[in-house]
């Protein structure tokens, strides 16, 4: 089983007959849906692993919207570009892709999620919508590696930042069907990571996904300004349809060590279930609707802006 997270920089020049009053793209769609449009463009093959999955099994692939790099007040940040509005004239964007290839369940391989970045370029039509897309680079990011020096910042800094990267619909784990919660409690943070893991992994039961939650629940905690750093977005997914409440900014998770110090007695390995937690996390995102741009995250010690980056 091999995780991957994948950076494409692209440059997307709108073309003149999308343009409506205001020279801005007449459709109000979610950009996490154009980045897996073009994908598919790419390479019909990736099709089959966006679709509706029957059962249980999770989806191993992860898109996220558009973000463009900006400088405010002299610094360079990197901000989400959640509509189709205002990906207007001819600008640079990157985005992610992540999946995990396993032979567990059928799901996507390197080379066929390689091949669509690498045939990006091109005139790509986008509903009522025409862009001519230019791929500029592409290159992979180590969640693995990522993963383990988060777990080790946390044992020396007893705190992590959790980002939601792009617009994120958590899932609550202890209510039937694909509940969503806007809490990010450490249970509902994870609760995506840790399914897949465990489906992966032949363990997925009731009782297993529960324990090892309330596990993570207990060595992470939450502060008291939990809603001090988020903030509930309503997001136009598609055009014509509600807006989705979703959140953005970040959580800072404590270490619970009282929690570690019983855990590590009794013989668990809580280092090994964080950083595969985490990895799985940093490669699929987390919560729900995921290969949509949704859920995607970024787990630091450092202190990055909250504006969904």
């Amino acid at each position: 089983m091999e995780k991957y997270l994948l950076r494409a920089v692209v440059m997307v020049k709108e073309r003149a007959e999308n343009r409506g009053g205001g020279g801005r793209s007449r459709a109000d769609s979610f950009t996490g849906k154009l980045v897996k449009s073009l994908l598919i463009d790419g390479n019909p093959r990736l099709k089959p692993f966006f679709e509706k999955t029957s059962g249980s099994a999770p989806k191993l692939v992860h898109v996220t919207p558009l973000y463009i790099e900006i400088v405010e007040s002299g610094k360079l940040r990197t901000k989400c570009i959640h509509s189709l509005r205002y990906v207007n004239g001819s600008s640079r964007y990157s985005f992610y892709v992540g999946f995990i290839e396993t032979s567990t369940i059928i799901s996507p391989t390197f080379d066929d999620v390689y091949d669509a970045i690498l045939n990006l370029s091109g005139r790509r039509r986008f509903g009522a919508n025409v862009f001519d897309v230019d791929l500029i680079s592409a290159e992979s990011v180590d969640v693995v590696r990522e993963a383990k020096k988060a777990v080790s910042d946390l044992a020396r800094f007893g705190k992590i930042r959790v980002v939601f990267a792009s617009p994120t619909l958590l899932r609550d784990p202890l209510r039937i069907g694909k509940h969503k919660s806007l809490t990010p409690t450490p249970m509902n943070v994870f609760s995506t990571p840790v399914y897949v893991n465990l489906y992966l992994t032949g363990k997925l039961k009731q009782k297993n996904l529960i324990r090892t939650l309330i596990i993570l629940h207990r060595l992470l905690n939450e502060p008291y300004s939990i809603h001090k750093t988020i903030k509930v977005i309503r997001l136009k997914y598609e055009e014509g349809k509600t807006p989705i409440p979703a959140l953005i900014g970040y959580v800072n998770l404590y270490l619970n060590k009282h929690y570690l110090d019983l855990y590590t007695a009794k013989g668990m390995n809580t280092e090994a279930l964080l950083e595969e937690t985490f990895a799985t996390a940093l490669t699929l995102g987390i919560g729900t609707s995921r290969a949509t741009g949704f859920g995607h995250t970024k787990i630091t010690t450092r202190h990055p802006a909250p504006d969904g980056v």
